[in-house]
């Protein structure tokens, strides 16, 4: 084995034969020595064997580096770095060399640890005796699957966009230049590749959950832990095998992947599947509240990252195009007094289109605060008068908004961390009450992280599973290991929100001119109605109309606060 070391090292740096026989003479009998073995790296070498041979490295690259490296930035990166170190290698061709690769190879085939597949990071054979040109090979192919596993570790082994259309996150795929460097000068080489996976506690702990998992006995047929989430409802959070429950954290460690590395300071996560709401400072827990998401299908809750900048006290509810063209439209033309008598108000925009809303009061479907972070799904968390929903252990009832429990002591924590020297309270809160809309700016904007997180693990170290309301998990699973795996890191364009197109009909003048429309997230430049609501993509099987509560509710006939935004 330590022959072949040498061998590949010789041909590499053009140490003369006699020289190479001369060590290889030296060498005692180890059978058991593999190559990378580190006592077979400190033997002292003959002149010149360090000065490496870059001539085939350098030729190979134009023309071959495409089929190692599969993505065009990071080809660049590759090509730049060699070409700035004079192409010498960095996996072969020294004693250094070779024990970073060592490290390299023996991470890349052991990443199952890291939830991720090492047959998707090819590595070459350094034991065999390798010519000149496959030693460059095997340069470029290690560098390759180090570049696509800083990718995958950094950004996510699938893209969000083959998982769902309602999933946004900003794009941080690791620099392919700073990843060539880091491993370059790697001292530690297991810490620099883990280095490029997300460091929250949340990902740690599901690491080492499915350390845990893959580690138990096959014929464990059920979890031990299956009692904690007994509670949370459902044959899927209680009935799984060991191998389900492997799947289950992979998909959740891979959703960690997809989200900011930075959360912010103080920050708001949301976990759908939870259903549940948290304020966040300084990685500590500040509060914690139930929310009702989106019903599964075209309503469901979207995943995003975005910021929260404002709160709207006394908010007026504008009708979603989608529900005008779906709902609302066929009821005017049945009853043409139908939405004045529940509360809701027809004008037309200043571009001709129709606008439906609902003015500020205790009847409002929004409630009395919503929770701005405008986004291109136009979601909102808000207020709602129809509480008795967060009874319920599942809540997924809405039109794709978060409706909040407790929403006046929401707007106060959020105040408090982001103005403190204005102390709002809860009274004062109540105080803005009224008819009129009345907007209170965030002086330090709040990052909200809508997340999917079905296995977690809870402050008491104890790992907990939900069902999988919107079945994102086995979309995932599937895409990390099915017939589209080789592109399944490859993202897809994203379908327009048809459902956001103004409604462009007739209604009634009104009598008085109303005051200047205030959309929830109006594009004034071109004109374009964007009101709060769910980024659906194609029919509203699951509308207002269709809801299976509707005969309960006070607006009978056409909507009820369970179908509300």
């Amino acid at each position: 084995m330590r022959k072949a070391a040498i061998v590949v090292f010789a041909a590499l740096a053009g140490a003369p034969l006699p020289a190479l026989a001369q060590l290889a003479q030296s060498e005692p009998t180890n059978a058991g020595t593999g190559l990378l073995a580190p006592d077979a790296l400190t033997t002292e070498l003959p002149n010149g064997f360090q000065r490496n041979s870059s001539s085939k490295l350098q030729a190979l690259i134009p023309g071959d580096l495409s089929k190692f490296v599969d993505r065009k930035p990071e080809q660049a990166a590759a090509e730049s770095f060699y070409q700035a170190r004079n192409y010498q290698p960095i996996w072969t061709g020294s004693p250094d060399a070779l024990k970073r690769a060592e490290g390299a190879i023996a991470f890349l085939r052991n990443v199952k640890s890291e939830g991720l597949e090492p047959r998707d990071y090819l590595t070459p054979d350094l034991s065999a005796d390798l010519s000149e040109e496959q030693a460059a090979k095997a340069e470029l192919q290690l560098t390759g699957s180090i570049l696509r596993y800083a990718r995958h570790a950094s950004s996510g082994r699938v893209s969000y966009t083959r998982v769902s259309a309602s999933i946004l996150y900003p794009d941080h795929a690791a620099d392919p230049a700073e990843v060539l460097n880091k491993v370059a000068s790697a001292q530690d080489m297991n810490a620099v590749l883990q280095s490029f996976e997300p460091q929250q506690p949340g990902f740690v702990a599901l690491k080492a959950a499915l350390a845990k998992e893959l580690a138990a006995p096959q014929d464990d047929a059920t979890l031990e832990n299956r009692e904690a989430s007994k509670k949370h409802r459902g044959k899927d959070a209680n009935d799984r095998t060991r191998k389900n429950a492997a799947d289950t954290i992979i998909a959740n460690m891979e959703r960690w992947r997809w989200l900011p590395r930075d959360l912010g300071q103080a920050h708001v996560v949301v976990n759908v599947p939870d259903f549940t709401l948290g304020v966040y400072k300084d990685g500590a827990p500040v509060w914690h509240t139930r929310i009702v998401v989106g019903k599964p299908g075209n309503l469901a809750t979207p995943l995003l990252s975005e910021t929260m900048k404002y709160l709207t006290i006394n908010p007026t509810w504008n009708v979603p195009p989608s529900i005008i063209r779906n709902e609302y439209l066929p009821a005017l033309e049945r009853d043409p007094g139908a939405l004045e008598r529940i509360g809701l108000r027809v004008s037309n925009n200043p571009d001709g289109s129709l606008r439906v809303y609902q003015p500020p009061g205790e009847r409002n479907a929004l409630g009395r605060i919503r929770f701005n972070f405008p986004n291109q799904f136009l979601v909102y968390q808000h207020d709602t008068p129809d509480k008795k929903l967060f009874a319920r252990d599942s809540r997924a009832f809405s039109h794709g908004c978060m409706r909040v429990q407790d929403p006046e002591k929401y707007a106060e924590v959020l105040l408090s961390l982001s103005q403190p020297e204005e102390n709002f309270t809860i009274a004062r809160i109540r105080s803005l009450y009224g008819d009129q809309e009345r907007t209170i700016n965030l002086k330090q904007p709040t990052p909200v992280h809508v997340t999917y997180q079905t296995a977690f693990v809870d402050k008491q170290g104890q790992l907990n599973f939900r069902q999988d309301i919107y079945g994102l998990d086995a979309a995932t699973v599937k895409l990390m290991r099915g017939d589209e795996r080789m592109i399944a890191d490859t993202p897809i364009a994203r379908p327009r929100n048809a459902n956001s197109k103004p409604v462009m009909a007739r209604a009634p003048a009104p009598a008085r001119e109303d005051r200047e429309w205030q959309g929830q997230y109006e594009n004034r430049e071109q004109g374009q109605y964007r009101s709060g609501g769910w980024f659906a993509f194609g029919a509203a099987e699951q509308s207002y109309a269709s809801s299976p509560y509707r005969s309960r509710s006070p607006y009978r006939g056409l909507d009820r606060a369970d179908g509300i935004w």
